[in-house]
């Protein structure tokens, strides 16, 4: 399952993510999340023995500690890579942002902004704070479709 969040800078996409993401969890769900980095510019990344390496050549760098593992990847399109590597091991991936993409997804704007236009395939959209609720519920009705659709 997937389900993407956009909107434009500002407008609320990481605070929405972080909630739905606690949200499922505490449901007891594996969540996976991508970000899309649309800024520009390189990663700002901290200087770890990984990120040396990395930065030395390395196409893919790992630190593993306990229980958890961090992976650099630089390579010019790993999206869609990522994308079924990460569906073979959650039970829903959100992506913040590519907005050009076409996944189901939630649009947020903040304080009646500009919304982002040319973005297809969306389930709710509104106020990343003001609407809030509403958007989960919305969330939540989408899954449960999803869910009976895929039985």
């Amino acid at each position: 399952m997937i389900l993407q969040v956009v909107g434009y800078q500002n407008s609320g996409k990481t605070s929405f993510v972080s909630e739905l993401t606690r949200q499922l969890s505490a449901a007891g769900k594996r969540v996976g999340v991508i970000k899309h980095h649309g800024h520009g510019g390189a990663l700002d990344l901290p200087m770890t023995d990984s990120h040396r390496h990395a930065l030395a050549g390395a196409v893919l760098s790992s630190v593993i500690g306990e229980g958890e593992t961090m992976i650099e990847w630089r390579d010019a399109d790993t999206f869609e890579l990522l994308l079924n590597w990460y569906e073979m091991h959650v039970d829903i991936v959100l992506i913040e942002g590519y907005k050009r993409k076409d996944y189901p997804k939630v649009v947020l704007v903040r304080d009646g902004h500009e919304q982002p236009v040319d973005v297809t395939n969306v389930i709710a959209r509104g106020d990343s704070v003001a609407d809030k609720d509403r958007l989960m519920r919305s969330v939540e009705r989408w899954m449960e479709d999803e869910m009976v659709s895929s039985e």
